[in-house]
């Protein structure tokens, strides 16, 4: 039941704040007090505290919370637009993307694209990133050499899940 309730506020708070009628600020920071209220239309009871818990007991982090504040947000993952708060980051040298070997033709032809989400995600481990491949079934890890992009003009945003975020990247950048 944990894994169901942290999906549903997750996808409130990456893709459809209305449909709980969550307001998001541009940061994508929203009330605890309304998530609380969303989840009790669906039945379900929760305290702030049982929030704060059920954040902590997942092996990846999931949710950022501002205690003092009382405003939760979503690490990453959005595919509404939400304003980066922190700068650009520097990134390692090598970054990687986990995929499955179903989507090598369209990675190889149009490159990483963001598709339903803001930014494509990139892995700093190879280990990370063939973790997040196995998702979508045989796994391949696809090198990025951020040295090149940041050269381009290309900005990376790292998240709490070490997670890097960044725009679309064409097939020239992509080491397979």
């Amino acid at each position: 039941m944990q894994t169901e309730i942290s999906k549903l506020i997750s996808y409130w708070l990456r893709h459809n704040p209305k449909d709980a009628n969550i307001v998001l600020d541009a940061y994508g920071w929203a009330n605890i007090e309304d998530v609380l209220m969303a989840l009790k239309v669906e039945n379900i009871e929760l305290t702030k505290a049982d929030l704060i818990e059920l954040s902590q007991r997942f092996d990846k982090v999931r949710w950022k919370i501002d205690v003092e504040a009382s405003k939760i947000k979503s690490t990453h993952g959005h595919s509404i637009k939400v304003i980066q708060e922190a700068p650009p980051q520097t990134p390692p040298k090598i970054l990687y993307h986990g995929t499955g070997i179903k989507n090598m033709d369209s990675i190889a032809k149009d490159g990483l694209k963001s598709m339903q989400r803001q930014y494509v995600h990139l892995a700093e481990t190879i280990i990370m990133a063939r973790d997040i491949g196995s998702r979508h079934g045989k796994p391949v890890i696809i090198e990025i050499d951020t040295t090149r992009l940041l050269n381009e003009g290309w900005h990376f945003y790292k998240t709490e899940e070490d997670v890097w975020l960044t725009k679309n990247i064409p097939a020239k950048y992509l080491d397979f």
